[in-house]
């Protein structure tokens, strides 16, 4: 009997504090809600779901609801491991009030429907938040066990046995495994407070995010400019809001992947548009750039970079889970490439880019992202195969250059030192180029999102400002001077005649010449015999070739 007694006992305090929790709460729907949704019919708190007789009506606990028997449009993405029904459970519940199908004030208990305020015939209203229809593909999924993808992939986990996030008593993930019906403590009926992504990662635990990730870390506020980037939340930075700066879990503007922008370059630059984060929005939108607005959801994480459509989004080159502020010298990744996958020199698909190269050769390392600039001898629109170890020169991209004596060089470089695109292609206010703007190649005022200019139109009269890319690592004076350099006319060429350097150096890398030589074939023609080459023999150059007028057959230099 004592046992009896006790236990009763406990189930009456239990009650007490779920009604109490329960009367302060938005799902308090009676007289004393406080919600916007309710009646003045009646007092009773815990009768819009419960009834304590006739509970044979449902077989949910005592339930005094219908079932609604709207067939839902569920979540899909090319990245989902489980396999998903329609809801059931628990979530079969709370869609009985939340697609907007059943009146609110609808009981099985009663002999009359309730009056509701603030409905559309006694149902939320339409554009209502907590309306979540019959389309919940917006919205993280449920009633689906979650065993095979937790075994098939690292960065899912089950909740601990002592987390508050639960399955419910079939092992599945429901409505009820995140929230708590009776308990408003945390805004959203949360089980947990949301802080820092802290319910998400009950069972997210994404490679390089937790504590490490600058998306997971970073103290950055909104500087009240532009539009808020955190509207739904209580959170005041980007490390309180972790995942919810990107992701939401109900009424998602980007269905797969329940992104918060409905396009891919919105989600992030509601923030890098200098809003919270660095500004990059300005950067690609000047007139050379990679411009990810002008795509829309293309990108997919899953997507074979070797047939996937052509584009350039933020993900292409960041991952937003792993992205992080760690520094590194060339060729290595630095920080904000972290995990990102790419292509190797061999053309090979890479799962992580261990190289800065190996990020940008997944785009062009292909024919089909790049048209020559130039037209060369070796149309090498395809930047890779002008990196090839192969090749007869090249800059120390990819690996060491070939180069052995470059005098015209600068103190901080050497003919060993390895090269990142970027030392070129830059932002050209970028703090690596000594200005005030982000670094890399998001965009610049010069062609070819080059961080200096460097003409390449023919008959310019020199100036020196034209070709400062190629004056960041060597000397002007060197160049152009005549008892220095290891070709005498370059002065000739460039200052007198008005010859850009890109008529006869390609500054990626030449399949067949030392130098970087590959000629400009509308400005460089065959000469008399049919001849168009360089070569080198011993100490000499040899020119065959025709250009400003004259015809080399060859033309002989010493080096």
């Amino acid at each position: 009997m004592k046992k009896i007694l006790f236990c009763f006992i406990l189930i009456i305090f239990t009650i007490f504090l779920i009604s109490k929790n329960i009367k302060n709460s938005k799902h308090n729907l009676s007289f004393s809600g406080t919600g916007g949704v309710k009646t003045s019919e009646t007092t009773e708190v815990c009768i819009f779901c419960h009834t304590s007789h006739t509970a044979g009506l449902s077989s949910a606990p005592l339930w005094n609801r219908e079932k609604s028997s709207v067939l839902y449009d569920l979540y899909e993405s090319s990245t989902l491991q489980s396999s998903l029904g329609q809801p059931d459970g628990t979530s079969k519940l709370c869609l009985s009030c939340h697609d907007g199908n059943i009146a609110i004030g609808h009981v099985l208990n009663r002999n009359k429907d309730f009056t509701m305020s603030n409905t559309e015939g006694g149902k939320l209203t339409r554009g209502n938040l907590r309306n979540l229809g019959k389309d919940i593909s917006d919205d993280h999924p449920v009633s689906f066990d979650p065993s095979r993808a937790v075994a098939s992939s690292p960065e899912l986990i089950h909740p601990l046995p002592e987390d508050k996030v639960i399955y419910d008593k079939a092992g599945k993930v429901q409505c009820t495994t995140c929230h708590n019906p009776h308990d408003d403590t945390f805004s959203g009926f949360l089980r947990k407070d949301g802080i820092n992504g802290a319910l998400c990662k009950s069972c997210h635990q994404l490679t390089g995010f937790n504590g490490t990730s600058t998306h997971d870390i970073s103290p950055g506020i909104w500087k009240g400019i532009g539009k808020d980037p955190w509207p739904h939340t209580h959170y005041s930075n980007v490390a309180e809001n972790s995942c919810l700066n990107c992701h939401r879990s109900h009424n998602a503007k980007s269905k797969e992947r329940l992104l918060a922008s409905p396009n891919d370059s919105g989600v992030c630059l509601v923030c890098h548009n200098g809003n919270t984060g660095t500004n990059i929005k300005s950067e690609i939108q000047k007139n050379h750039g990679h411009n990810v607005e002008i795509y829309n959801n293309i990108h997919d994480p899953s997507e074979n970079i070797l047939s996937s459509p052509i584009h350039t989004q933020c993900a292409d080159c960041h991952d937003p889970h792993r992205v992080n502020s760690s520094s590194a010298s060339a060729p290595n990744v630095n920080g904000r490439l972290n995990g990102v996958s790419g292509m190797n020199i061999g053309g090979s698909i890479i799962a992580e880019s261990q190289f800065e190269y190996e990020v940008c050769f997944k785009c062009h390392g292909q024919d089909r992202y790049n048209n020559p600039v130039v037209t060369r001898q070796d149309q090498n629109s395809n930047l890779r195969v002008a990196f090839l170890p192969s090749n007869a020169s090249f800059h120390g991209v990819a690996t060491q250059g070939t180069a052995y004596n470059v005098p015209s060089l600068r103190t901080r470089w050497h003919e060993t030192t390895r090269l990142y695109c970027t030392d070129c292609h830059n932002n050209n206010n970028s703090k690596k180029n000594g200005g005030s703007g982000p670094n890399g190649p998001h965009g610049s005022t010069f062609e070819h999102i080059l961080e200096r200019r460097y003409l390449i139109s023919t008959n310019m009269p020199y100036q020196q400002s034209n070709y400062d890319l190629c004056w960041k690592c060597h000397r002007p004076e060197i160049i152009l001077g005549e008892n220095f350099t290891t070709f005498k006319y370059h002065k000739k060429h460039i200052d007198e005649e008005s010859t850009p350097c890109s008529v006869c150096h390609d500054p990626h890398g030449s399949q067949r010449n030392a130098g970087l030589i590959d000629f400009d074939t509308s400005a460089v023609f065959p000469n008399l015999n049919g001849e168009l080459k360089f070569e080198v023999v011993g100490d000499k150059g040899y020119c065959y070739l025709q250009c400003h007028g004259e015809d080399h057959s060859p033309e002989v230099y010493n080096r």
